[in-house]
């Protein structure tokens, strides 16, 4: 009898202990990233892209790895996003090397106003992208993190407050506000206004002041940050647009089981391409909506155009130089872009 109640209690506490390093091992493996990013909630970003890839990475690790996210700079600031994955403020941030002026420089090709096709969509930037990332960003640039997915904004065009731009004529007297960047201001410079570093949380608040007759940043701005309330004309500019990225801090990285692991990063690319469907989605979206409200959308003349294209070609060469000189490989990287856009 005494051997059959020992025989009892002992499965008893084996299915305990087994119960017990079960859920232990569940918890172990159980991981919730925290992901940070500047845009506000309603922004195309957060609730067409980062909302759904959530859900879809618990959905296809069954829960193993889940997401939290912090939109609206909760965590930090636009400008500290890369440190705050660096240093474990948040596991996962979108990335815009703009906001860290001469910490990639590499990725500044990018910004030089008419050297790619701009449009996150657009089939030839695509590729670009992706090879300049692969061949050269991350390993120059982004070896501390892992990339888990890239994208590129819509065109960059002028918002105006009050005063319209057709020519060059039109910019002499201006300030005009820009992101972030080194080049930026360099092309508002030869086409003659004068430019002012505002990032896209402070652009309202400027515009509306009049710190600045314009600013310089993809058309969905007008919704996502609420400009068409301000705005006026928009000024077609279609100037190339800069990159951005997802990072991953790779001790989080290192933490999720190599399976999971895989389905993050098919789900990267399943994301990148949600991504550069929603900024077109929403650049569309964005237009006929301020067409309604009576803004006046400005196109430059051909002939114009080349005049804003010949302004900004020394833009280039300095630009390659200036990084060859750090040590980076910026002319073949340069020659790299020119060869893939011929």
């Amino acid at each position: 009898m005494k051997k059959i109640i020992f025989k009892v209690v002992g499965l008893s506490i084996l299915i305990v202990l087994a119960l017990f390093f079960k859920v232990v091992d569940a918890q172990v493996k159980s991981i919730e990233l925290k992901v940070a990013h500047h845009f506000p909630p309603i922004h195309v970003q957060h609730k067409d892209v980062l909302v759904p890839w959530a859900e879809e990475l618990k959905k296809r690790t069954e829960g193993r790895v889940t997401a939290r996210i912090f939109p609206a700079e909760l965590l930090g600031k636009v400008t500290e996003m890369y440190d705050m994955v660096l240093k474990g403020t948040c596991d996962v941030g979108v990335l815009i090397s703009t906001y860290y002026p001469g910490r990639h420089p590499l990725e500044e090709a990018f910004h030089l106003p008419f050297l790619i096709p701009a449009g996150a969509a657009h089939p030839v930037g695509k590729t670009v992208r992706e090879e300049v990332y692969k061949k050269f960003l991350i390993p120059y640039h982004y070896k501390d993190m892992k990339v888990l997915w890239t994208g590129r904004f819509e065109p960059n065009v002028l918002h105006l407050a009050k005063k319209p731009v057709k020519t060059m004529e039109d910019m002499k007297g201006l300030v005009i506000g820009f992101p972030g960047g080194k080049l930026m201001p360099k092309l508002i410079k030869a086409v003659g206004a004068s430019p002012e570093q505002v990032t896209v949380v402070d652009m309202y608040t400027a515009l509306e002041r009049g710190m600045i007759n314009g600013q310089i940043i993809p058309l969905e701005a007008q919704l996502a940050f609420k400009l068409i309330e301000i705005t006026k004309y928009i000024t077609l500019l279609n100037l190339g647009s800069g990159s951005n990225f997802v990072g991953m801090r790779w001790e989080t990285w290192n933490k999720i089981q190599p399976a999971d692991q895989k389905i993050i990063e098919e789900l990267s690319v399943w994301a990148a391409d949600l991504q550069a469907r929603s900024w077109k989605a929403a650049t569309d979206r964005t237009m006929d909506m301020c067409k309604k409200r009576g803004i006046e959308f400005i196109e430059l003349s051909p002939e114009e155009r080349a005049r804003w294209i010949e302004a900004a070609k020394p833009i280039e060469e300095e630009w390659v130089k200036e990084v060859e000189a750090r040590g980076f490989p910026a002319r073949e990287l340069y020659k790299f872009i020119k060869d893939m856009t011929k």
